[in-house]
């Protein structure tokens, strides 16, 4: 990643360019800022759900992918242990896509990177930490790789790429914690539970 970030860097730079994207003082509107992350969230809904799933690809899987899924029960740093050409099509293309089509303000750019990075990191982390997005949707996909692809869930309930995790006591886990009990506790899966017992 250490040669692949600068490459990928570069890139975004001339694409803002072309685009005419403002990096000056003048600071978008907090409305305008909100309006670009809600572009932002859509458009890599859209592109990182379809690249993720062309990745799973047998050939593209074996090739690429399957070096981000060698870690089946995933910790926070796997989020960019990726083949460089993942990390650039699926993981950067995706991120900063919206923001170039909207030809937003650099400063929305940082909040939606700085928001995308500890999402994705608390997405790999395992822990469902209070306030949080739940890592449950993405650990699930680690553990069954031909579901759950996208990052809210939308395409995956669109296509079908959920139904397994649907019918699993994850989806019930699958919420904003407002507590301090861990789901796990308050929502227990049964199967395991009951195996504990006898």
């Amino acid at each position: 990643m250490m040669f692949i970030t600068p490459i990928a860097s570069y890139g975004f730079y001339v694409a803002a360019r072309w685009r005419g994207m403002s990096c000056g003082y003048d600071l978008p509107s907090i409305p305008r800022i909100l309006a670009d992350l809600v572009l932002a969230v859509i458009v890599e809904e859209i592109l990182f759900y379809y690249s993720h799933r062309l990745i799973h690809y047998p050939y593209l899987y074996k090739k690429i992918h399957k070096k981000h899924h060698e870690w089946t029960a995933p910790i926070g740093l796997t989020c960019i242990y990726a083949h460089p050409v993942e990390f650039l099509v699926s993981n950067i293309f995706p991120l900063v896509c919206g923001h170039i089509l909207t030809r937003a303000h650099l400063m929305s750019v940082w909040v939606w990177a700085v928001i995308a990075m500890v999402g994705t990191s608390i997405h790999h982390s395992g822990y469902h930490l209070p306030f949080t997005l739940s890592p449950e949707f993405h650990d699930f996909h680690h553990a069954k790789f031909h579901y759950n692809f996208g990052l809210l869930g939308i395409l995956d309930w669109l296509h079908g790429t959920d139904s397994l995790f649907r019918k699993n006591v994850a989806f019930k886990r699958n919420k904003i914690l407002l507590g301090i009990t861990p789901l796990s506790v308050s929502i227990p899966d049964k199967s395991t539970t009951s195996k504990k017992i006898k």
